[in-house]
């Protein structure tokens, strides 16, 4: 009888090794089941992101795994950008208390461009800066400064005619806004006047309702497109 309790007991620990090894599967596959899950989430993530990224600022995202290509490398170059101007304009509104809407960045496809209302820069129906423009455009050129790209310098007005008789309509004082803004870059704050360029586009290139008050108050401003690589210009 002792004998074959003892043999028994010898089977018993011969045969251990087996709930270890079936332990050690039973980990693997809830491993491989967790880490395949992790993996699916992720790519619909992913894909979320890139559609609406896609949508918001018109770029391509890159797919896990792609290579950087000369296009995706541009277009990746123009978003990082566009974010890092972003927030410098973002950080420069709340320095000077400006307000919500009196300066916002755009990226499109010529480039990225910088909204300034008319609030920031000009007094109402005039084209000479502000004292208080100069600190704003003493910023904004530090940031454009830098950048190799040409900068066009918009002037842009709503639809009702300028009560100063100085300038017969809003095709003059778009321009002579957009003028004043380039002399003040190139003149004061040395950004190089070879890329400088000052346009009027009045009231046809509206953001806004002009039938609303908001509506004119958003489409008076000076847009800086600063051009990069990949745009029509």
């Amino acid at each position: 009888m002792a004998r074959r309790r003892h043999e028994h007991a010898g089977e018993a620990s011969s045969e251990r090794w087996l709930v270890t090894y079936a332990d050690l599967i039973t980990l693997l596959l809830v491993f491989f089941v967790v880490m395949y899950s992790i993996s699916k989430a992720d790519s619909a993530k992913f894909q979320r992101f890139s559609t609406s990224v896609q949508q918001a600022f018109r770029v391509d995202v890159m797919e896990p795994g792609q290579p950087l290509g000369p296009a995706l490398a541009e277009q990746d170059f123009r978003f990082m950008s566009f974010l890092a101007i972003r927030a410098q304009i973002a950080s420069l509104v709340q320095r000077y208390d400006l307000g919500l809407d009196a300066a916002d960045v755009e990226l499109t496809q010529e480039g990225i461009v910088i909204h300034l209302a008319e609030s920031v820069l000009f007094p109402p129906g005039e084209v000479q800066l502000r004292p208080e423009a100069h600190r704003v455009l003493a910023d904004i050129a530090a940031i454009i400064g830098p950048m190799p790209f040409p900068v066009r310098v918009e002037g842009h007005t709503d639809n009702v005619p300028p009560a100063n008789p100085n300038y017969p309509d809003n095709w003059a004082l778009s321009t002579m806004r957009a003028v004043s803004t380039v002399r003040f870059l190139s003149d004061v704050q040395g950004v190089p006047a070879e890329r400088l360029v000052a346009v009027g586009y009045a009231e046809h290139r509206p953001r806004a309702d002009n039938r609303t008050l908001e509506g004119r108050r958003k489409n008076r401003r000076v847009d800086l497109v600063i051009v990069q690589p990949g745009s029509n210009e």
